[in-house]
């Protein structure tokens, strides 16, 4: 999933870091990069709590017009698709573990898009300072 906001003046640096909080605060490991074109923070779960894999959170932009993507990793990804799969050949462990994993990302979902909206607000005009 993915939210654009437009005119706000937000320090992204200082956005990258409040999300990774977040993601540390929900039990992720995560290493923020710095590609070329903005921000990403991949976050591994440090324990097995339901999902297999890990999430990554893209920022890309500039300050007054960025955009917030927030993806299952690869590994996440396959998991899932690999539960959906095997049901048809008995892999029914694997299902249960891929339908875990797509709830877990689910509730964290949205729980990071409204941290991300109460921190857009908060952090408006921090490009200024």
């Amino acid at each position: 999933m993915r939210k654009q906001w437009v005119g706000k003046n937000v320090d992204l640096a200082l956005l990258s870091e409040c999300f990774e909080k977040f993601l540390e605060g929900k039990g992720y490991k995560t290493k923020r990069d710095m590609p070329s074109n903005g921000y990403e923070i991949l976050g591994t779960p440090k324990r097995f709590r339901g999902s297999s894999g890990g999430i990554v959170v893209k920022i890309l932009g500039d300050s007054n017009d960025f955009v917030v993507k927030l993806t299952a990793s690869q590994r996440t990804h396959d998991s899932i698709m690999w539960g959906y799969i095997t049901t048809f050949l008995g892999g029914g462990s694997f299902l249960l573990r891929g339908l875990k994993s797509e709830e877990a990302l689910r509730k964290l979902e949205m729980e990071f898009w409204i941290h991300a909206e109460k921190t857009v607000e908060n952090l408006v005009g921090s490009a200024e300072r």
